[in-house]
């Protein structure tokens, strides 16, 4: 919608955006499916709240300025690339669901705990994806997901009947559903559903909660993987919600540890129709969700654009036969990441470049494939 040309002027810290970080952050936007970039604002405020506020031209009144030369690289390139990203698409597989009624639903009830917030929640799963290079879309209950594979719903809390059957039909079509503690409680007027949570996907989880334990910030429990989700048969931390899971017609992949419900399932896999429905019942650590996320991506043959472990975000935009891959290095050092078999054209130069690449920290590369 729009961004800075540097520092804001309502955080508790205005920082200013350091060199680089402002071209970065824009193509990031175009990484991700714009086809432009906004700013706000044009020309400084002189008064009221957002005079401090950072804008293209500042109140020294010209443009001849570190952002100002930075701003007009920036329009020099995207002048240079013209129309050839314009209109293509990004293309995933995957689908986050994050639904407004539902944050709310979530964040103003009372209880289980003041730390179950939702955002958060989904931040740990679009975290693991994006850590794998995965490409994901995020969508309402009720949109259409003919065209994903897997569909990951964390803390869906408050779900209506279409909601309900929008998701049935998905997984019963063959699709892979994840989702987590605390879900399905509510209908759309944050009425409980009766019978036993998690209400609404009672049956497609094959599964019923008979209580859900709220930990103490300072308590940790633990998940031991299953063969079937790790090989090795880990033990992982959880924390923040543990739920008391009975089995029905699940596949157990993992137990709780400790407390009284040690020996419970943790995490269950329920086939549904052609499909999968798997349910969390904790917060686990961030490494047991990337290895869960892995599982299911393999499983559909969901691949990384790129797989490396450099530490940049990789995004992929299609139009036509031409592929368009963007890498970014938010990062302060130098990275290198393997191409693979393929070749690619630096469209910012018209390099043609093959396995091994560098980027320098706080740059961008734009690859067309040269195929």
């Amino acid at each position: 919608m729009e961004q800075t040309p540097s520092q804001q002027n309502w955080q508790a810290y205005n920082a200013q955006k350091r060199p680089g970080v402002m071209r970065l952050l824009s193509y990031q936007c175009i990484a991700h499916g714009a086809d432009g970039i906004m700013f706000f604002q044009w020309r400084q405020s002189l008064g009221a709240s957002e005079k401090f506020h950072a804008a293209m031209v500042p109140h020294v009144g010209h443009e001849n300025t570190r952002m100002g030369k930075e701003l007009s690289q920036l329009g020099k390139e995207l002048q240079y690339l013209q129309d050839k990203i314009i209109d293509s698409r990004t293309e995933s597989k995957v689908a986050i669901i994050m639904d407004w009624a539902n944050w709310w639903g979530v964040e103003y009830s009372s209880g289980p705990s003041v730390d179950l917030t939702y955002i958060d929640r989904i931040m740990k799963y679009y975290k693991a994806l994006y850590d794998l290079n995965i490409p994901s879309d995020i969508v309402e209950p009720t949109s259409d997901l003919s065209k994903y594979e897997i569909v990951i719903a964390p803390l869906l809390y408050m779900v209506s009947d279409a909601s309900i059957e929008n998701i049935n039909n998905f997984v019963s079509r063959g699709g892979t559903f994840i989702t987590t503690f605390f879900s399905g409680i509510v209908d759309e007027n944050d009425i409980v559903r009766l019978g036993g949570y998690p209400g609404a996907f009672k049956e497609l989880l094959g599964i019923w909660v008979e209580e859900v334990d709220a930990l103490y910030p300072d308590m940790k429990n633990g998940i031991r993987a299953e063969k079937q989700l790790e090989e090795n048969e880990k033990t992982f931390e959880c924390q923040l919600i543990c739920e008391v899971v009975h089995n029905e017609n699940a596949i157990v992949l993992g137990t709780f540890t400790e407390d009284y419900y040690k020996g419970f399932p943790a995490i269950t896999e329920n086939s549904y129709g052609s499909g999968k429905a798997i349910y969390v019942a904790s917060e686990p650590e961030d490494n047991l969700i990337k290895v869960l996320i892995e599982k299911y991506c393999e499983e559909k043959n969901i691949k990384p654009i790129f797989k490396t472990d450099a530490e940049v975000e990789i995004t992929r935009r299609v139009k036509e036969n031409n592929e368009y891959i963007f890498i970014l290095n938010h990062s302060n050092i130098l990275q290198k990441v393997s191409l693979g078999k393929n070749s690619y054209t630096d469209l910012f130069n018209g390099e043609i470049l093959e396995n091994e690449i560098e980027i320098e920290p706080k740059d961008v590369l734009i690859l067309k494939n040269s195929g």
